[in-house]
């Protein structure tokens, strides 16, 4: 994973937990884009004082997920909720084509909709239809 979806993600789940001038830098430097320099001038400090709060935050955010796997437990339900689309998406395929059928996949997308409405994933697509059809 890239380094910085990783510090992306790390930030999501613990972000809240950094301190105030911690969540400025980081998200001058992860989200805006930054430069150190441009950062240091930001906040009215020096280059080398704005990488030290850095590295201490990327511990910090590090150190909290190796404790407590939020992220690591996010990205195995992604991959979970990822796999059963695509078994739903398989399914339509091969169901025959009656109204008992359409009916149960109908009810099993919207179980699924909302699993992915819980976890808070952006649908990347349409989940098939009843009339088995899917955008991807």
């Amino acid at each position: 994973m890239d380094d910085v979806v990783r510090m992306g993600l790390l930030y999501d789940f613990y972000g809240g937990l950094l301190t105030t001038k911690q969540q400025k830098v980081f998200g001058l430097y992860y989200l805006e884009n930054l430069s150190l320099a441009e950062i240091a001038e930001e906040v009215g400090t020096t280059r080398q004082a704005v990488h030290d709060l850095l590295q201490r935050t990327e511990k910090l955010l590090a150190g909290w997920e190796s404790k407590l796997g939020l992220v690591e437990r996010y990205l195995q339900e992604l991959d979970a909720v990822q796999a059963v689309k695509q078994a739903v998406y398989n399914l339509a395929g091969v169901l025959p084509a009656d109204d008992r059928a359409a009916q149960a996949l109908t009810r099993v997308q919207k179980a699924l909709s909302r699993l992915i409405a819980v976890l808070e994933l952006e649908a990347e697509g349409e989940l098939p239809a009843s009339g088995r059809t899917i955008r991807e």
